[in-house]
């Protein structure tokens, strides 16, 4: 796919915008740069531009935040379920392209914010985190699958976990990465992938990796909370323009 330049212009900064995120309060990058992506690019074109700052963002943020052995054993249950069924996603998003998918990742994205910006986050029963992993996996996989976004309701069962910050965010980088990496062999195993869009992908490293840096710097120097309460908000507002305009 050829883009416009006032096109290219906007995606680097939607990506440099998700860097930035990411680099401040540890996640969103994949579901900015897939939610504002989806209103210039069509949702397939805009997972695969996203592909590659994500894989290497989340591979960053899974060795500065401890080891993953340290995380519980039905975590690996949860993964193995959030990666499995991403083709079936997937799939039904090239072969169903009528369906209106940005609406769907718009109601996902605002779900997503609410949830996080008003619901107080409660452990699960350990007799039922079993159940909750496969639960959890499989859905985060399909919705990742349809719109790009890794965290619905993924995100919302690892707090249920009660790791302390720095094992939620290793846990986090895991499912985002391996959702990633499913999310690309998926498209690329029907088509979707092509040598342009890799070097594009490869390229959007250079907009994401300046937004984490200066993401970083902020994380030192602002209030965590603050910031992630705004985002969120912002998050809001964007998956009610998806949901309105998609």
């Amino acid at each position: 796919m050829a883009l416009e330049p006032h096109a290219v212009l906007a995606i680097a900064l939607i990506f440099f915008a998700g860097g930035l995120v990411k680099g401040t309060v540890g996640f969103g990058l994949p579901t900015i740069g897939i939610g504002l992506g989806a209103l210039v690019l069509d949702i397939p074109t805009a997972m695969m531009l996203i592909a590659i700052p994500t894989i290497l963002t989340n591979a960053w943020q899974i060795r500065i935040n401890g080891h993953p052995s340290q995380l519980p054993r039905h975590f690996w249950v949860f993964l193995l379920a959030a990666f499995i069924p991403i083709p079936l996603g997937i799939a039904t998003l090239v072969m169903v392209p009528e369906f209106p998918y940005e609406r769907l990742l718009g109601a996902v994205i605002l779900l997503y914010s609410l949830w996080s910006l008003l619901i107080t986050d409660r452990a699960l029963p350990w007799l039922a985190r079993w159940r909750w992993a496969v639960l959890a996996g499989g859905t985060n996989a399909v919705l990742t699958g349809l719109t790009g976004c890794f965290s619905v309701p993924g995100v919302m069962y690892l707090r249920g976990l009660g790791l302390d910050k720095s094992l939620l965010l290793a846990a986090m980088g895991l499912l985002y990465l391996v959702s990633a990496l499913g999310m690309w062999a998926a498209l690329a195993a029907l088509g979707q992938s092509t040598v342009t869009l890799g070097l594009a992908s490869l390229a959007a490293c250079v907009p994401v990796g300046a937004g984490v840096l200066l993401g970083n710097q902020l994380h030192r120097r602002l209030s965590e909370a603050m910031f992630r309460r705004i985002f969120l908000w912002v998050f809001a507002s964007i998956g009610v323009a998806l949901l309105v305009a998609g």
